[in-house]
Order: C-alpha cells, then structure tokens, then sequence
C-alpha cells in the first residue's frame, strides 16, 4: 500500500493519507522531531542528451531544437527546482529544522551534486528556493572530474566483472527477443511517432528523400542485445549493452522532456499518457543496468554508504569520513541523475508510483527522501523513506509549490524493515542492518582515502 503524503496549509496540519482514504498516522504530531533529512536527486528539467543531428537519422520530420545546449538544464527546468527548494524551504520550517535564518540555517547544510553540469545547476537551483539570501554552496569534483560517490568503477574504487554482469543479466531477463515482445506495444508507440504513421499501417521510410536525415534508421528495428560492453574502461550503468533498446530510448529521449518543458510533443502526436507509457521503456533499461542484483551492488554500494554514514554522524554527534557534510549537517541535498537514484532504491528493493509517472520512474528533479527522526518519548530514532517528485504537470505549468500546493509524495515501504503493513516507518537499528547487508563493503571507497569536494562556483552549461 502505498502511503501520500499531504501537506495542508490550512491549521497548519500535516497528514499522512493513503490512496483507499484510509486515515493514517500524522507527522507532525506523531510524537517525533525531523532531526535531519537527505534529499538525494535527480537534476531537473534538460534539454536532450543527444545530438539533434544524431536525432534526425531516426524520424522523418527534424527534431525541435531546445533553447539551451544538448544536455543542458533548461530555464524552465532551473525554475521548476527553485520551486522544489521553496517548497522544502517551508516544510523544514514547519518541522523545525530550519530556522527562516539562511546564514544560520547554512551551516547546518550540506550541497552536493555529480560533476555534470546539469546536476550542479540543479542543486544551485535548489539551494536558491531552499535559502534564498544567500548562495548555496554546492560541492562538486570539476565538471567531467570522476565522482566516486556516483562512478565508483571508473574511479576504480569498485572492479567489475562484465561476463558475470551479463551471465546474471540474461539469467534474470532472458533474451532481448523475448524483450522486444513484452514491451511491443511501447516500441510501436513511439515508431508510430519517430515515422509519423498509424500503429501497424506501414514500414518506416526507407529511402534518402522519404527521411529527414540520411541514412534513415528506425531503432526500434535494431535487436535488443544483453551482452557485455567491450572495455574497459567502463562506467557507471554502462557495462551491459542493451542494442536496439539503448538507439530507442536515445530516440525516444526528449519525449518527457518536451512534455515538462511545456512544449510540442513529438511534433504534436503524444498525449500525456502515451509520454508515461512509453517511459516505461526507460525504467525496463535500468531494472537491466542498475537494479540487477551484482550491478547494483558493485555501482551503487558507495553511495548508499553514504547516505548510512551521513545519518549515523547526525545520530552519535561524531564525524566520520565517508559521508556527505559533517555531524552537524541537517539538511543534506545530494543532486545527480535518474540512474544513480535508481541504484540506490534498488539496494532497498524500494519502489514506488505517482499520478501520471509509471511505477518506479524517476521524474525529472524527484528525489528518494530519507527523514531521520527522533521519538520525543523514547528517544529512539526512526527512518522514513518517501519518493517525491513534481507531477507533470507541475513542470509544465510551471507551478509555485508551497504547503498548500506540495509535489506528490509517497511513503516508501522498506521491505524487511517497516514495522507492519499500515506503518512503514523504520527504526533506525533495523535501518543501519539492512543497508548494512545490501552494501557490498568491497566496492565503497575507503575511509581514510576519500577526498572531499570543494564548493564548485562558475558553471556554465556547454553541449555535452
């Protein structure tokens, strides 16, 4: 069951309610203190990671061009997350945790984003709802600079074993033509758009002057393959190579981006649910590179370590290396990208659905939220786990988010460690083991060895 949380500015109530109406336990005045909490995100609204003459060998008519370079935060997109970090600015408030002081407030903060340019402007844009006197110091490795948090491989703090990650890879999904028939009626939706022609009615273009680009290629035609990327050097959700399913999702690619970014959807042919729908084809690409039990641990157990340490500081009041900020960080904001979040809730087995998202999707500026409280009775702590996420149309309106108008929010259930089917808050012991277990201790860099990003300021956005 999955819980959503509301935020109602009227009394000033906050309540947990679930989608059945069933009343649920408050937040607020449940007997607990928010002591801190870790947002951990994907970069907002961009433009497309591909090449818009890369994009022309696949569709007959030319790709609209965004306002920005390729793979760039959109205007829009900086907007839509500066609402995100006002929205969060008066829920902390509400909760305590912020003091409506940016100058105090900062010192118990702590920026972060992966060295991609689009990541960094998210989490400045944040930062700008969230304190908005001051300018948030977000810390980054130099822009293109290996992150070992995000891309332990190629930081060569974790080793990979390609064979073993594509033996286990075909074990858990068969093969790429059992693939492309569970997921026909996606591929037939968005070749319907790339050719501009009725499901089923005829084949794509095949000469030079039917295409806008020379020579045409329909991707959804390529195979779907489940066989090791040649290497090295390999990186984070690159080791396997999907074929046919990477050239489709790269053609697909700025479908959900156009939606948010409130412009023309494949040249006007896709509604908002056929957007969703044929999204589904991103999260399948991830359950494949990120979710896949050995890929996930190997790619995502240094950052889930962490987010462990960086709660386990705020707990004991002591500084450890390896985590984000230092023991007095009480807002924590970690920005980077769909694949990273995806790793990380695959760790937990976590998954979750929003209006208008396919299950487990994550929207552009969602975010796994982790609230660390305490019980003002007992003194033990607890941790709640939520996805939030901006709804599309939202982004595409472009709407101010406040208490009274929140982003949708859901409470994830943590399997093994929520206390019964109506509670899925986490006592904090019972955390610490869980992440303890998913962790593979043997790909999280070590302690003493770990640098530290300074605060990165003068990005600008180039094509990427």
């Amino acid at each position: 069951m999955n819980f959503k949380r509301t935020v109602i500015l009227i009394g000033l109530v906050l309540a947990l309610t679930v989608p059945v109406q069933v009343q649920a336990q408050t937040v607020t005045n449940d007997g607990t203190t928010l002591k801190q909490i870790i947002i951990f995100g994907r970069h907002s609204i961009r433009s497309s990671t591909t090449p818009s003459a890369e994009l022309n060998q696949y569709a007959v008519q030319s790709w609209p061009v965004f306002e920005v370079p390729t793979g760039c935060l959109t205007p829009n997109g900086t907007q839509a997350e500066t609402y995100l970090g006002a929205y969060y600015s008066q829920y902390l408030s509400y909760e305590g945790l912020l003091t409506g002081n940016d100058r105090t407030d900062v010192l118990h903060m702590y920026f972060r984003s992966n060295s991609i340019e689009r990541s960094w402007m998210t989490a400045v844009a944040f930062g700008t709802g969230l304190i908005p006197s001051i300018p948030p110091p977000v810390h980054s490795f130099a822009i293109g600079h290996t992150d070992p948090v995000f891309d332990p491989i190629a930081a060569s703090v974790a080793t990979v074993d390609p064979d073993v990650a594509a033996a286990q890879v075909q074990q858990l999904f068969n093969s790429g033509q059992a693939l492309e028939s569970a997921y026909s009626g996606e591929y037939s939706l968005i070749r319907s758009v790339l050719f501009d022609y009725s499901l089923g009615e005829q084949p794509p273009p095949s000469t030079p002057s039917d295409c806008n680009s020379s020579p045409c290629t329909d991707p959804t035609a390529q195979a779907i393959t489940l066989t090791a990327n040649p290497g090295p050097p390999y990186y984070t959700g690159d080791i396997i190579n999907t074929g046919g399913l990477e050239s489709t999702i790269n053609a697909a690619d700025p479908f959900v981006m156009q939606y948010a970014d409130g412009l023309v959807v494949g040249w006007g042919l896709l509604t908002l649910p056929q957007v969703s729908q044929q999204s589904r084809l991103i999260n399948f690409k991830f359950n494949i590179e990120m979710r896949s039990p050995y890929l996930n641990q190997v790619q995502s157990s240094n950052a889930a370590s962490h987010i462990l340490r960086t709660m386990q500081q705020a707990v004991t009041g002591v500084n450890l290396r390896g985590a984000f900020g230092d023991a007095g960080s009480r807002t924590v904001v970690v920005i980077s990208s769909d694949a990273y979040v995806a790793g990380l809730a695959g760790l937990l087995n976590l998954h979750w659905q929003l209006p208008e998202y396919q299950p487990d999707f994550c929207a552009p500026g969602g975010a796994l939220v982790f609230e660390l409280r305490e019980s003002k009775a007992s003194k033990q702590y607890l941790v709640r786990v939520f996805y939030t996420a901006q709804s599309f149309d939202q982004l595409r309106s472009l709407t101010p988010l406040s208490l009274s108008v929140p982003p949708e929010t859901t409470q994830l259930l943590v399997p093994g460690g929520s206390q019964s089917a109506t509670d899925f808050d986490v006592n904090f012991a019972v955390f610490q083991n869980l992440m303890k277990k998913a962790i593979g201790q043997q790909y999280v860099e070590k302690f003493s060895e770990e640098i530290q990003p300074d605060v990165l300021t003068g990005v600008s956005c180039q094509s990427q």
